[in-house]
């Protein structure tokens, strides 16, 4: 997202699967899942992890990258995710200015849905492509 973003690259369509809406949030996201605290931690790691890599990770921000991706865009998301909300996948949808699709798995969580749902992930990556 943030290559298309940032580059306007030359894409006919993309498929982004279970997308984090910021990297605050997807870190807040785990400590809830491990029953940590986020106060203060999730923003320490956030700003030493960005620190270590050489970039500040609070502007690393895919809902803010959606608003620039024009080209057709399906979006896959597993409704039993408890790493990516169903609030961040519904900002980056509507933030996405263009054609759009957004495909949910109901048993699928945090994982390769074509593993699971093979025939229905094949079938919407092909529509998707053509």
């Amino acid at each position: 997202m943030k290559a298309v973003s940032q580059y306007q690259l030359p894409v006919s369509s993309i498929v982004i699967e279970c997308p984090f809406g910021t990297m605050l949030q997807t870190v807040k996201n785990r400590f809830h899942s491990l029953n940590i605290p986020t106060f203060l931690m999730a923003n320490l790691l956030v700003f030493w992890g960005g620190m270590q890599n050489g970039f500040n990770a609070f502007t690393h921000n895919p809902e803010a990258y959606a608003r620039e991706i024009r080209c057709p865009t399906l979006l896959m998301y597993g409704v039993k995710d408890l790493k990516v909300t169903k609030q961040e996948i519904e900002t980056i949808y509507n933030n996405l200015p263009g054609q759009k699709e957004l495909v949910t798995f109901p048993e699928a969580g945090h994982e390769n849905y074509l593993r699971r749902y093979k025939k229905e992930w094949t079938k919407e990556v092909e529509e998707a492509l053509l």
